[in-house]
């Protein structure tokens, strides 16, 4: 306790110091104080229910099925689910810890490049309160893991370009294969900072530590491949390349959460502000910074725009990948350049208010989630919860590609049919069908409300509507009953007309009521 105080003056004495304690807290706070309050989403529910096994041997062999990258937090996140288990706030705690020492990263990363003290504080804010950041701080998947990985790699290549050390080189080498190995798409970030240090000073050191990265890859490239032949990502390619590139654009500035389906929905604040923000900071860099601030931001644009150009030129040659999420890693660099235009040393106070400005918009954002259903996660533990027990009688009809995960998790079910859920849009083989359910008395379709209407006319006559009510945004529960018992043909029950749903839908029972090679085990 003696040695901790002189420290403590320290900070008090230093205003930036200070600065930066309220910038941890406050990031600290906004990814923490709400880590319960979204249920999980169908990927956070594949997370929990389809990669972690009791077993790590187990898990690490449920990653190339299940999963399209790599496995370094699945077991991270297998020792973490431990102690208490894998309930949502605790599983999500570890992409919070992850989130907020992020920030204090960021700073030290700016700092090195080097950067003005107010120009790192202000990169460190700008972490600290993005929608996008701190939503995937709240996500039990690999995203918050790979973006402090990916920060510490880009600190230790700024501290290592300036020094040329051995010992800077190395933990960039180590960072930057566990950052790879967490995610591939830390890949292009990492490649642009190899040429530059591989230009540098100690080229024989550089040249050491990228071996250690493509020793790295060369390990997870079977898993990989595994993972290429089962296409879990072959969504994203489907979707217009404009859309994508608008959509990790407003991410970047602060007008998004972490969704990638569907339109983006921004609320309150036209994207249109925190963009033309900025471009102010740009301009200022431009016209205000001096020569090392100016030289210490063109370092970071160049990895990030390097990591951004890799990415979209991968897509241009059939390997597209290309979205906001994946993009996290590239945000780095490209949030210190915007820090440093607000915090070059002759923006003066124009700069500091543009600065408060711009992360005022991402912090009404932040707030509008946490206020605003419909910019949330969907609340299938609330539909769960309305869905009630299982019995051996009773089904739940949904849809496979958004709800399936997180109710098979919520209600301990079995997934009935002749495939597996695809996830994220990946193709699974087939299996072998089931003609029909067991005998089945209730039907409980989660779906759009619309469908629930006119399900009466898919169904067999012997059920009658019970009763619908809204469950979640965009989800309503509709329950039907029969008067006995009755077997359904599955493949009725897999018509997506019942919820809305353009697929097979996914049907869902209580578990061991499967009929015998209509359950998929273990996925």
């Amino acid at each position: 306790m003696a040695g901790a105080m002189p420290a403590l003056r320290r900070i008090a004495a230093s205003p930036s110091s200070l600065a930066l304690c309220g910038i941890l807290v406050l990031g600290a706070v906004l990814r923490f104080s709400t880590l319960d309050l979204q249920s999980y989403r169908y990927d956070e529910a594949v997370t929990v229910g389809r990669v972690l096994h009791a077993n790590f041997f187990d898990t690490f062999a449920a990653v190339p099925r299940s999963e399209s990258t790599p496995p370094l937090y699945y077991l991270v996140a297998w020792a973490w689910s431990k102690p208490f288990g894998t309930g949502e706030a605790w599983m999500r705690s570890l992409s919070a810890l992850a989130g907020t020492a992020s920030i204090l990263v960021v700073c030290l990363a700016a700092r090195a490049l080097p950067l003005p003290r107010r120009a790192a504080l202000i990169a460190a804010a700008i972490v600290a309160v993005s929608p996008v950041l701190i939503w995937f701080s709240q996500d039990v998947r690999a995203y918050a893991l790979v973006f402090l990985l990916a920060a510490l790699s880009f600190l230790f290549f700024a501290r290592a370009r300036r020094s040329g050390a051995g010992r800077d080189l190395a933990w960039w080498g180590a960072c930057s294969a566990l950052a790879l190995a967490t995610h591939y798409f830390a890949g292009f970030l990492i490649a642009p900072e190899a040429v530059l240090l591989l230009l540098g000073r100690n080229r024989c050191g550089a040249a050491a530590a990228t071996l250690a990265i493509v020793a790295m890859g060369a390990l997870l490239a079977p898993i990989a491949l595994e993972q290429s032949e089962h296409n879990h990502a072959g969504w994203i390619a489907s979707q217009p390349i404009g859309g994508r590139l608008e959509r990790a654009g407003a991410k970047l500035l602060g007008g998004d959460n972490g969704d990638e389906h569907g339109a983006r929905r921004g609320d309150g604040m036209p994207l249109a502000v925190p963009a033309a923000l900025a471009l102010l900071a740009l301009a200022l860099l431009v016209w205000r910074g001096d020569p090392d601030e100016r030289h210490g931001a063109g370092t970071a644009a160049l990895v990030g725009g390097g990591a951004v150009g890799l990415s979209l030129l991968a897509a241009a040659l059939g390997k597209d990948y290309f979205d906001g999420r994946n993009l996290l890693p590239a945000f780095i660099p490209l949030l210190i350049v915007i820090g440093a235009g607000f915090g070059a040393r002759r923006a003066g106070r124009a700069g500091l208010a543009a600065a408060a400005a711009f992360c005022l918009c991402s912090l009404f954002f932040t707030l509008q989630i946490d206020r605003l259903p419909r910019l949330q996660r969907e609340d299938l533990r609330n539909a769960a919860a309305q869905v009630g027990p299982l019995g051996p009688t009773k089904v739940v009809v949904t849809d496979r590609y958004t709800a399936s995960q997180p109710l098979r998790y919520y209600l301990g079910a079995e997934l009935a049919g002749s495939a597996p859920p695809r996830h994220e849009g990946g193709a699974i083989g087939h299996l072998g069908a089931a003609p029909s359910t067991p005998p089945v008395r209730e039907i409980d379709l989660v779906g759009s409300a619309a469908a629930g209407r006119h399900a009466a006319h898919l169904l067999p006559t012997a059920f009658h509507l019970v009763g619908a009510q809204p469950v979640s945004y965009d989800f309503t529960l509709t329950r039907f009953r029969a008067p006995r018992p009755v077997r359904v043909p599955l493949r009725l029950l897999e018509n997506g007309a019942l919820v809305g749903s353009r697929g097979r839908a996914a049907v869902l029972l209580a578990p061991g009521s499967s009929p015998p090679g209509g359950t998929v085990p273990g996925h």
